[in-house]
């Protein structure tokens, strides 16, 4: 990629995509949030190798409603996500859900699934890309630059030549 001048630089990217981007050796996290033993777990044993994995595996810390399915800060927690876990061979499944929310915590706000992205002003309507939509199947009819910066469609978009 270097030699190309090919690298990752999306100016906006949607809340999915953003899910789809790597756990390990993430964009957006700083490399001294990894730790190669606190970590091995969560790569090898619950395989968590997209930001959506790791949401997932850290949802239960936030499960202390439900009083049937609810989550204890305990090694031998009993709810279902931890019984899953320790029969996939988990130790410490709290453990592992607690180093995924801290793993998160340290995602630069532009790859952070929970920060919702400026407002530019720039996107089209919806009556105005129902309107593209009809001109470009009837082949007929202007179509209006859509000059969004956000990219939703896939993550191979988002790479950049300089």
């Amino acid at each position: 990629a270097k030699k190309f001048n090919v690298s990752f630089a999306p100016i906006k990217i949607s809340k999915e995509l953003k899910k789809q981007l790597p756990t390990w050796c993430h964009i957006g996290v700083p490399m001294n949030a990894y730790h190669k033993t606190k970590d091995k777990c969560l790569q090898n044993t619950h395989k968590s190798q997209t930001i959506k994995n790791m949401i997932k595996i850290s949802k239960r810390l936030t499960n202390i409603r439900n009083n049937s399915q609810r989550h204890l800060p305990r090694k031998d927690c009993t709810c279902r996500p931890c019984r899953k876990d320790r029969q996939a061979g988990c130790i410490n499944p709290h453990k592992c859900a607690a180093n995924a929310r801290e793993i998160l915590s340290k995602i630069a706000p532009k790859y952070d699934t929970r920060t919702k992205p400026k407002k530019d002003e720039l996107s089209l309507t919806h009556r105005r890309r129902e309107k593209n939509t009809q001109a470009h199947q009837s082949r007929n009819g202007e179509i209006l630059f859509d000059p969004t910066t956000t990219i939703r469609t896939s993550l191979k978009d988002c790479f950049r030549i300089f």
